[in-house]
């Protein structure tokens, strides 16, 4: 049995933490909080395909180190998983990985909408947790953007009751500003070129088919203010419709360009510090509903590549707390909303299961942020160099205890 003693609840309560573990072991607490561990319902873990970038190995241990005990990964593999076999064999891959890796990581899996496998949807339903709809090309060949296909697959998953994720972008849109940006090498014009306009006009399309059908839908990574106004419209009409924001278009706008070029080349793109402050004002007010990284990890030489040649994607799991706590210590949201938006939500939009994972935050500690000791396998991160306050010390998963430490080795966090 370990016990953590003179620990702090959100409610302003002193309590000792119990966990029926067979360690036997008693921890002073003092200073920190205690948190529902949190829930990371938008990840690329690259398995399978692209293990060079990431796995489950490295992705759990980073995961722990942000107090995140549960994740929903992305379909847009290689291959894609699109097909009930593909999604039987990722599920091997992934409980093998995690055994090897020892953290009883909790994780469901999205099915990849494809026109060639509609008929694989009704298969999966007990198996996967969402549907994915990429409306805009991103990574991967994922990509549904004609009108009988977009209405089967909402038509589908109301008849299935499941839930329609989609990255909401118009492909029409971006192929015309890119023959407009040709040649280009400016990292800066990747926000041109996946415009505004093509979120805005995607994402009128989803919530038009959701209310058309009665599809749950999530809408992810919101980036615009325009969004965050068609959502808010949509909830007050009926519409059984959710969003999710991204920490890059939180944390990041179009003026981290020049200082990072294609490292903070991410789609949707990052917006202006305007859209940036009216997702900060949509998350408090609970209109955007919850939080997902969007980790997508590329290695940093494949990140150092000039535009047009470089991949898309930030990586993010690992840094999702402290950025949220050191948001909390300058009073851009309470304690409160980051348990709403990475927690409690999501297990009811996506609803999930019920668990007793903690994470203990030292609210007062302060850390920079460095490469060399991140646990994700690309190892880099845009937010290096940043100084952050407030920082997990310990995840529970499980009723196992992690202490975390922020070692320049690869190992593995401790686990008691």
């Amino acid at each position: 049995m370990t016990v953590i003693n003179n620990v702090l609840k959100l409610d302003g309560a002193i309590v000792s933490v119990i966990l029926s573990n067979h360690s036997s072991q008693e921890i002073d607490g003092k200073g920190l909080t205690l948190l529902p561990a949190l829930i990371d319902p938008h990840v690329h873990f690259r398995v399978p395909g692209d293990e060079h970038k990431e796995n489950w190995l490295s992705a759990s241990q980073a995961c722990i180190e942000s107090g995140i005990t549960t994740v929903i990964d992305m379909p847009n593999n290689r291959p894609s998983c699109t097909t009930f076999e593909d999604l039987l064999l990722k599920h091997k891959l992934i409980q093998n990985q995690l055994h090897s890796a020892g953290i009883p990581l909790r994780y469901f899996l999205y099915f990849g909408a494809d026109r060639r496998h509609l008929g694989e949807i009704a298969k999966v339903k007990k198996h996967a947790i969402a549907i994915k709809v990429f409306m805009g090309s991103s990574t991967g060949n994922l990509l549904i953007d004609d009108e009988p296909s977009l209405n089967e697959v909402f038509r589908i998953a109301a008849d299935l009751d499941m839930l329609v994720s989609v990255h909401a972008e118009d492909e029409n849109i971006i192929r015309d500003n890119k023959l407009r940006y040709s040649g280009c090498n400016d990292p800066a014009a990747h926000s041109k070129i996946r415009s505004r306009d093509a979120a805005i006009k995607a994402v009128e399309r989803a919530i038009s088919l959701a209310a058309k059908y009665g599809t749950r839908l999530c809408i992810l990574h919101m980036s615009t203010k325009e969004e965050v106004a068609l959502l808010r419209q949509a909830k007050l009409s009926g519409v059984n419709v959710h969003g999710e924001v991204a920490p890059h278009h939180l944390f990041l706008s179009t003026e981290d360009y020049s200082n990072w070029g294609t490292k903070v080349q991410v789609n949707p793109p990052l917006r202006e510090p305007e859209d940036q402050e009216c997702l900060w004002r949509a998350l408090n007010e609970g209109t955007i509903d919850f939080i997902g990284t969007d980790h997508a990890p590329h290695t940093l030489q494949e990140k150092s590549l000039p535009y047009g040649q470089a991949p898309s994607g930030i990586p993010s799991v690992e840094l999702l707390l402290p950025l949220l706590l050191d948001a909390c210590n300058k009073g851009k949201l309470n304690l409160q909303t980051l348990v709403k938006a990475t927690r409690t939500n999501i297990e009811k939009i996506f609803r999930l299961p019920p668990h007793d994972d903690y994470v203990l935050v030292d609210m007062k500690a302060v850390k920079t942020v460095s490469d060399e000791n991140l646990k994700t396998k690309c190892r880099w991160s845009p937010y290096s160099g940043r100084h952050l306050q407030g920082w997990p010390n310990f995840t529970i998963i499980d009723q196992k205890l992690f202490q975390l430490k922020k070692e320049k080795s690869g190992s593995c966090p401790q686990k008691h």
